[in-house]
């Protein structure tokens, strides 16, 4: 697909504040259930010896436990940064899309509506996740974690960050329209 095929853009800033909560509530209920499994294990089947017929130690569960659902339980810490890291990389994907973008200037009046629908959608995003976050259960622990500093504080101000990437997206997008229409129609264009 070439890019001056491309025709889309103005909902990719929908699919940023769809994804940035779907992640950050997937990789946080993965970490709050392997730390849940895993003391839950330990607690139930811990430090008990497995022997042989003759009594032969050979192993102890805690040993075992640790080196299997703990392991996975370290592993799942990683998604504190990677939470971040994919946001991260929503919004650069929504600059390289807003470049490879063929617009004209009539959509620039949608464009103002799409921007305001979705700031108001990101206003609920962001109430919606601060009552999680804030309220009294267990999970509330698991994304108020100090290693989930950065992704609260991007869901923190999403009404924020959808404006300023929807402003940038909007400027790089509609900014190149002239060089673009000269590409399209003969390779020059008066200027």
């Amino acid at each position: 697909m070439s890019k001056l095929n491309k025709h889309g853009g103005m909902t990719d800033i929908f699919l940023f504040l769809i994804l940035s909560i779907v992640i950050v509530f997937i990789c946080g209920v993965f970490i709050f259930l392997g730390g849940k499994v895993f003391t839950s294990v330990e607690d139930t089947i811990g430090n008990q010896l497995i022997t042989t017929d003759d009594g032969t130690v050979i192993a102890n569960t805690s040993e075992i436990i640790d080196s299997s659902l703990g392991a996975l339980n370290r592993s799942y810490q990683a998604l504190y940064w990677i939470s971040t890291f994919l946001i991260v990389g929503m919004i650069i994907s929504i600059f390289i899309g807003s470049y490879m973008v063929t617009t004209k200037p009539v959509f620039f009046i949608p464009y103002i509506f799409v921007v305001i629908i979705a700031v108001i959608v990101a206003v609920v995003i962001a109430n919606s996740y601060d009552m999680i976050r804030t309220s009294e259960n267990e999970l509330a622990d698991t994304f108020n974690n100090t290693q989930f500093t950065s992704t609260n504080y991007i869901l923190q101000y999403l009404p924020l960050w959808t404006t300023v990437i929807a402003i940038i997206g909007a400027i790089i997008m509609f900014a190149r329209m002239g060089s673009r229409e000269g590409q399209v129609y003969g390779g020059y264009y008066a200027g």
